[in-house]
């Protein structure tokens, strides 16, 4: 964990592969919050997922009772689906949250993986994956605390991810040529 300029929490977390990787997983701990049952599973993330999803085996070992029931639309259509509302906690046990997750089938053959990561919960931060010397890099941080522009970047020839937020006085990263502090430091 580290502090962003107004003292607010910063974490993240990384996850490296050797290789070029098409499915990224990160170890997950699930936490019903009514019996306090906790299971370490798998997730696997997925930005064309609007919501996050559990497995029934998981919402089982939890012993879950839905909250309420949803219309769901996946790709075999719309059914009515149990919705469930727990605490998740990624890899590095900084990065919890609370959160309603539906119900799927099994996501892997083995049961290893019982946490599909939706857009809920990517969208409280900054999520980006490199494929950099050919290794899949995955590296999620919340809050979020910066824009990422390729296109800007490479417009403006300035380095397009900065490891650090600008100071107040510092030239903004958008390449503005404007100080921080008056363009998206405002």
């Amino acid at each position: 964990m580290s502090l962003d300029r107004k003292g607010t929490p910063v974490y993240a977390l990384t996850n490296n592969n050797t290789g070029i990787n098409n499915c990224i997983v990160t170890p997950a701990e699930i936490t019903n919050l009514i019996n306090g049952a906790m299971i370490n599973t798998n997730g696997i993330w997925d930005t064309g997922a609007t919501n996050s999803v559990i497995t029934k085996s998981t919402a089982a070992a939890l012993g879950l009772l839905p909250i309420r029931i949803e219309n769901v639309r996946g790709i075999h259509g719309v059914k009515p689906t149990n919705v469930y509302y727990v605490k998740i906690t990624l890899n590095n046990k900084n990065i919890t949250l609370n959160a309603a997750v539906t119900e799927c089938d099994e996501l892997s053959a083995d049961n290893s993986i019982g946490l599909l990561i939706g857009m809920n919960i990517i969208n409280l931060g900054d999520f980006a994956i490199t494929n950099y010397q050919g290794n899949t890099t995955m590296s999620f941080r919340v809050p979020s605390l910066q824009k990422i522009d390729f296109v800007s970047g490479i417009k403006t020839g300035q380095q397009i991810v900065k490891d650090k937020i600008p100071g107040r006085n510092d030239t903004c990263y958008c390449g503005s040529g404007k100080k921080y502090k008056k363009c998206h430091g405002k």
